[in-house]
């Protein structure tokens, strides 16, 4: 009997972890999980992105399950508009999977990312994913991202609507409500592709530089020790032309008329300027009849 009564204790404990992940009183009320194959490396990345319920008393504990060989690119959460790396414990295998532990400590979205990697055979691109919920889900997304150049897409269960963007990206979703805690979600697609480029070397490049600066607006207080200046500069050049054209003024003037030691006033020719005597009726010089 004891033995018997030791094997149940036993057995119990064991079932203690999976029955509280499956019967977690957390509630999320927004969950995506987004698919974006060959984007900026060879593999698919897979992003969840989890929003607690208003009422969620915090910090809650909430576990993630990825699998086990995916490379875990980030565990974050979006804070006032930047995404912000969060501290989590240490990832617990549990077969082919590892389990991540969050602790949400504000009402804003907190997201585990990591890249896989997907079958490839030729042109043709696979890549199939069972994953276990752990908990009630009010709002499931579902998103897939397919790259500019790939075609021939088959996905089970198929997508219910589609998105073309301007970089030549479709975007495919689906969305279902109630998602209950303990369902299976799965999804299997496939696309052909002809080429190994990424997607995000088809995106347009935003050209960064310093901007051109605009026009200081005029500020007299600022410009008055240039105006002064470029016064006294204009004064002094101003001045300089004035003396040196007066100077050829008065040396191409006619000689002011000296008057003669007799007290009588000096002749002068009114034409060339040349002296003349007192009784020359004509200029000695250029021949004109002299005035008065």
């Amino acid at each position: 009997m004891r033995k018997i009564f030791l094997a149940i204790f036993l057995a119990s404990l064991l079932l203690i972890p999976t029955l509280a992940y499956a019967q977690s009183d957390v509630v999320i009320d927004e969950m995506s999980v987004q698919f974006w194959p060959e984007y900026d490396r060879a593999e698919m990345l897979v992003m969840y992105s989890i929003i607690l319920e208003e009422d969620a008393s915090l910090p809650a504990n909430v576990k993630v399950r990825v699998p086990a060989d995916a490379d875990i690119n980030a565990v974050a959460k979006l804070s006032e508009g930047k995404m912000l790396n969060v501290a989590y414990d240490t990832p617990i295998r549990d077969g082919d999977w590892i389990e991540i532990t969050l602790v949400i400590d504000e009402m804003v979205p907190h997201r585990v990312e990591y890249y896989i990697a997907m079958e490839k055979d030729g042109e043709t691109r696979s890549y199939s994913l069972e994953w276990e919920n752990g908990y009630d889900v009010n709002f499931l997304l579902v998103e897939f991202q397919q790259p500019p150049s790939a075609t021939n897409l088959v996905a089970k269960p198929a997508f219910t609507d589609q998105t073309p963007v301007q970089e030549g990206m479709i975007y495919h979703t689906s969305v279902r409500q109630n998602f209950g805690a303990g369902e299976i979600f799965s999804l299997n697609l496939s696309y052909d592709k002809a080429n190994d480029d990424l997607t995000v070397s088809s995106m347009p490049v935003e050209v960064s530089g310093t901007p051109e600066k605009e026009p200081a607006p005029f500020s007299l207080s600022d410009s008055l020790p240039a105006i002064l200046v470029g016064t006294g500069i204009l004064l002094i050049v101003g001045g300089l032309l004035y003396f040196f054209l007066a100077g050829r003024s008065e040396a191409a003037s006619p000689r002011k008329r000296k008057r003669s030691k007799g007290g009588g006033e000096a002749k002068y020719c009114h034409e060339c300027g040349s002296r003349a005597s007192g009784n020359d009726k004509f200029c000695r010089s250029c021949g004109v009849k002299l005035r008065g």
